[in-house]
């Protein structure tokens, strides 16, 4: 064989499978029925919030309020948080399945591979601009906008707004059904790096709304979305050949991630070290919702450092990406995909595109007979 032949990984090399059949084809029905399975439970709570049934309101409102746009947190606010995991999960599979991949499988945009690969980061897009969007407007209209202080003058901050309330726990429910998606989208090579960036996120996320941090949570949460809209954007682009814009897109994104993501982020993490003691004296009294004392301190900077280290790693990618553009070399992502983007991932792609790679070939004019 030509050495210089490239052989398509098969599925088994490309991602380990359950050890049985059995367990297999459980898990390859759940995937290729993900849109239709998560559905169903998202309109059966529908159903019974409207047959009056108030259990199922809880799954679809947030819970505890207390005053005109004040509300308090409880156990409760967990079905709000599963409730959004499963329609995070719906609305991914639904826009990719039903929306996406018709439309560009008619239109005839680029081979199934690609179009997988810009239906998920289309979806991501819609993400990061709403959520983006929401955590500067809930910021802009707080104390807290530029104003690291705030995060602790009069600490606890046990009653938040309904949108901040939906916000937090929106964002919650995202980021824990982010792990499935991690672990059903193609493999990245910093696969580890990212699955450790999630789990830090949600311990982040979860722990300071019940410490009643979550002023501190909305400004770190707008560090970490808002370049992410032009890394999308970039990738998006890329696979669909528009390399100059694609360029462009990645040079607002080289930029915004130092400003937002070290810099930003590293005034918030230094916020969180310092400033507390100045402003109030760091008791554990849980029966007033003061859960930030010395030692929890310690354990929020911990975790703010990690998730920097984590991003310090893939500012060096971003680094070299840099570096091959002013080589001359086309951008490419160095935490995309193990295998060449065009190869096809079949488990991926037989469960949510019409148009297998066999047919494309088909369907090419160059290939009729």
């Amino acid at each position: 064989m030509d050495q210089k032949t490239k052989v398509a990984p098969t599925l088994d090399q490309k991602r380990p499978l359950p050890s049985t059949p059995i367990l297999c084809s459980i898990k390859n029905t759940l995937l290729r029925y993900e849109a239709e399975l998560s559905g169903s439970v998202v309109l059966s709570v529908v159903v019974y919030h409207l047959l009056g049934n108030p259990l199922a309101s809880q799954f679809l409102h947030v819970s505890h309020q207390v005053g005109q746009n004040e509300y308090d947190k409880g156990f409760e606010d967990a079905y709000f948080v599963f409730f959004w995991t499963i329609m995070f999960t719906f609305l991914r599979a639904a826009f990719i399945k039903y929306i996406y991949l018709p439309l560009s499988s008619y239109f005839n945009i680029g081979v199934a591979s690609k179009r997988q690969r810009v239906a998920e980061q289309s979806y991501i897009l819609a993400y990061y601009v709403a959520f983006g969007s929401a955590g500067l407007y809930i910021m802009y209209n707080s104390p807290h906008w530029f104003n690291t202080s705030q995060f602790w003058i009069d600490y606890p901050h046990v009653l938040i707004s309904s949108d901040m309330k939906k916000y937090y726990l929106m964002q919650l429910a995202f980021w824990i059904q982010q792990i499935y998606g991690l672990h059903i989208e193609k493999r990245r090579k910093d696969h580890v790096a990212m699955l450790s960036h999630h789990i830090i996120t949600i311990i982040l996320v979860g722990t300071s709304y019940i410490a009643n941090l979550t002023r501190v949570g909305n400004a770190v949460l707008c560090c970490m979305d808002l370049c992410d809209i032009f890394l999308s954007l970039a990738k998006i682009l890329k696979y669909l050949g528009f390399t100059n814009v694609c360029n462009i897109a990645f040079g607002l994104f080289a930029i915004s991630w130092p400003i937002t993501r070290h810099i930003f982020f590293s005034i918030v993490t230094w916020s969180v070290a310092v400033e507390p003691a100045r402003y109030f004296d760091m008791e554990w009294e849980p029966s007033q919702g003061k859960y930030f004392t010395a030692k929890t301190q310690r354990g929020f900077v911990a975790l703010l450092l990690a998730l920097n280290l984590i991003m310090f790693y893939w500012f060096l990618m971003i680094v070299k990406v840099i570096a091959r553009l002013f080589t001359g070399n086309e951008i490419d992502d160095t935490r995309s995909d193990d295998e060449d983007e065009s190869d096809v991932d079949s488990d991926e792609f037989q469960r949510n595109s019409e148009v297998r790679p066999d047919q494309e070939k088909k369907r090419s004019p160059h290939n009729k007979k």
